[in-house]
């Protein structure tokens, strides 16, 4: 899922010390990873403001406890596609050219595409692919974020792909055998991914997110979008008839998806795990589970990632889930090697 970019400087043959960066609608998201061994140690983690697209690209400034070498990038955009292709390649083949990506993703030369082999076709059968492509001018915007100097920007990947990785490593030896949902929903967009024993079978992305369930609520009770947002994060207050409508579309999509893979694998998905700031709402959680009739379940990007009580910032340590992309972009950069 780790994309190099070309024209960065060439990274060293062994990263032990990595940021990950994770460029999403509300915010700028950067970790620090280090790694010793089999050990990954969280040296530093911040929010900085989010960068506009629309804008003219400028430097980067980071702080300098989190500023490394090098660094693992990641973010979100409506114009990026993530999709599972199936197409027929040689026994010795083991990638796709870019045409042929192109052609899959329906997307044009004005696209930079990457992908991964997940499971070699047997006789006549296709092989799949998990596949992605952003846009250049994207790709072009954020190296110029990192004009010279450290850190070198070494890969580049949608935000939705690398939370699998930060999940694989903090609940992959759990769901080794079983067939679970991700759910990663932020801001403005979701992403959902069905694995079954590790191996990614289908993922897909929404323009759905907190935003969207804001401006609904605002619309049916009548008060600002501020309040909604309050409103959203408390328990005492009822609002599932709201929710299911806005919801409602997005389960569908989730629900087919978890039902198509059911009944190809022979299997069922027996946990739905969130992440991303949506999950940090209680009524949102408890609904989506409803929605999908299965047991939904928080997880942390920094399980299995020590760190020392003074890195962890008190008003950054309840918003953990939200790092995810930017945690599992630097794990992605170490496990590349």
């Amino acid at each position: 899922m780790i994309k190099k970019i070309k024209g960065s400087k060439k990274a060293p043959r062994r990263h032990t010390d990595l940021i990950g960066v994770d460029f999403s609608t509300t915010a700028t998201k950067v970790v620090r990873l280090k790694q010793s061994g089999d050990d990954v140690v969280l040296s530093g983690i911040d929010l900085l403001p989010a960068v506009d697209f629309s804008t003219a690209s400028s430097r980067l400034e980071l702080p300098r406890n989190i500023s490394t070498y090098y660094g693992c990038l990641c973010y979100s955009c409506p114009n990026a596609v993530m999709r599972m292709v199936n197409t027929p390649i040689a026994a010795e083949e083991n990638s796709l050219s870019d045409t042929k990506l192109r052609e899959l993703l329906n997307v044009k030369e004005d696209y930079r595409t990457s992908a991964t082999l997940i499971s070699r076709g047997k006789g006549r059968m296709d092989s799949s692919f998990l596949a992605a492509a952003v846009p250049q001018d994207d790709v072009g915007f954020m190296l110029n974020m990192f004009p010279s100097g450290p850190p070198a920007p070494a890969s580049l990947e949608i935000s939705g792909l690398a939370v699998i990785t930060a999940f694989l490593h903090a609940r992959g030896a759990e769901c080794a055998d079983q067939a679970v949902c991700l759910i990663e929903a932020g801001e403005a967009n979701s992403n959902f991914v069905l694995m079954n024993q590790g191996k990614v079978l289908l993922v897909g992305k929404m323009d759905f997110g907190i935003r969207r369930l804001c401006s609904k609520l605002a619309e049916d009770l009548g008060v600002d979008e501020d309040l909604a947002r309050s409103i959203l994060g408390d328990r005492s207050i009822n609002i599932s008839s709201s929710l299911s409508s806005v919801l409602g579309p997005f389960a569908k999509q989730i629900s087919i998806s978890k039902d198509f893979v059911e009944r190809h694998q022979g299997c069922r998905v027996s946990k739905v795990y969130v992440s991303g700031g949506l999950s940090l709402m209680p009524c949102w959680t408890s609904e989506i589970g409803d929605l999908l009739h299965a047991e939904v379940a928080p997880w942390s990007p920094l399980e299995n990632i020590s760190y020392d009580a003074e890195t962890l910032p008190a008003d950054i340590e309840g918003q953990a889930t939200r790092f995810a992309a930017a945690i599992g972009a630097a794990l992605g950069g170490f496990e590349s090697q």
